[in-house]
């Protein structure tokens, strides 16, 4: 991985990993995505924080043995060769002391702390020498190596979502991200076959609406033809474009599963089949009452089972398995009569 690769990495990780961490500002990469000269590689203050808070963020590639001179050198503290300046640059922690002090000129009383990420596992001296280099200069550093970096990737939902994203190591649990892009697929899966942008609005749309800001089920009957699917498609899609989640379950999933949590779980390792068991909760775990996951349900006249698939339905609803506190989906049920 290039330095400026992980320097992307790191910094999305921090971001996502800390909520301190999240407004940081990366000047070490360009606009192109490579690495620039700058005094830090990230920076931010914390919002809210009494005192104010500065985030300082470094970031390297350089091997084990070359991280002390990384991030302690000190030109000041080398004596020169007679004739000769000193010529390394100074490290990572001294640079950002002269940016603390620069603060501390403004406002005597900010906090900062320098973040330190590295590919490497740095040895626990050199641990120990830079908390205290930091601390005797006025600030707080916490190191980012490689294990601690790859924790998260590997065991966050999110960390997840950034490890496929930027390495392409397929996501094993549900993230919000990611849930938000099955959403979108399932759309697209499942988008009826007449021209889209020749929908317009009809009185069914408006009653699929109100019904379900009313209620949790709404069952769409109509004589075949009238655009109970078209309906329905929109409503999701709506749903989704305006942030939310949602999904289109088939009559087998239905017919197939026990608990709605079954057949949510089903329908998601059918686009995701990646996914480890628990996706339904997750995804439940993500909505709530007033951004719901929302569901249709293909036409289950459909499936021959019709009366079956519609008392199923019915009693998820008010078997007390979901309910707003929850994240309760709202499901649209078509039936043609």
């Amino acid at each position: 991985m290039s330095g400026a690769a992980f320097e992307l990495l790191a910094t999305a990780i921090l971001r996502e990993a800390q909520a301190e961490y999240a407004a940081l500002v990366h000047p070490g990469v360009n606009s192109e995505g490579k690495t620039v000269k700058a005094p830090v590689d990230g920076i931010g203050f914390v919002a809210g924080a009494n005192p104010p808070h500065m985030i300082a963020v470094h970031h390297t590639t350089f091997n084990r043995d070359q991280l002390r001179k990384k991030w302690l050198h000190d030109p000041a503290a080398v004596k020169p060769r007679k004739g000769k300046n000193p010529t390394m640059p100074a490290g990572d922690l001294i640079k950002t002391a002269e940016i603390v002090a620069a603060e501390k000129g403004r406002d005597p009383e900010i906090r900062a702390t320098l973040v330190l990420t590295t590919n490497q596992e740095p040895p626990e001296d050199l641990v120990r020498d830079t908390h205290a280099a930091g601390q005797s200069r006025g600030f707080d550093v916490d190191i980012w190596s490689a294990s601690r970096l790859a924790h998260f990737l590997d065991n966050t939902a999110t960390g997840q979502w950034l490890r496929r994203k930027h390495l392409g190591i397929e996501q094993e649990r549900l993230s919000l991200e990611l849930l938000q892009e099955l959403s979108r697929e399932s759309l697209k899966i499942h988008l009826p076959s007449n021209d889209k942008a020749a929908w317009i609005s009809t009185n069914l749309d408006l009653g699929i609406a109100e019904a379900v800001r009313e209620q949790n089920v709404a069952f769409v009957v109509a004589e075949s033809g009238l655009g109970k699917s078209v309906a329905c498609y929109k409503r999701l899609d709506q749903h989704i474009e305006a942030g939310g989640f949602g999904l289109i379950l088939t009559h087998q999933v239905i017919s197939s599963s026990l608990m709605i949590e079954q057949a949510i779980e089903s329908t998601l390792r059918q686009l995701h089949p990646a996914l480890t068991a628990g996706a339904a909760l997750d995804a439940l775990a993500f909505c709530s009452s007033d951004h719901p996951l929302m569901l249709v349900v293909e036409d289950i006249n459909k499936s021959g089972e019709a009366q079956f698939l519609a008392e199923k339905l019915a009693k998820w609803s008010s078997s007390g398995q979901t309910h707003p506190a929850t994240g309760l989906p709202d499901v649209l049920y078509q039936c043609d009569c």
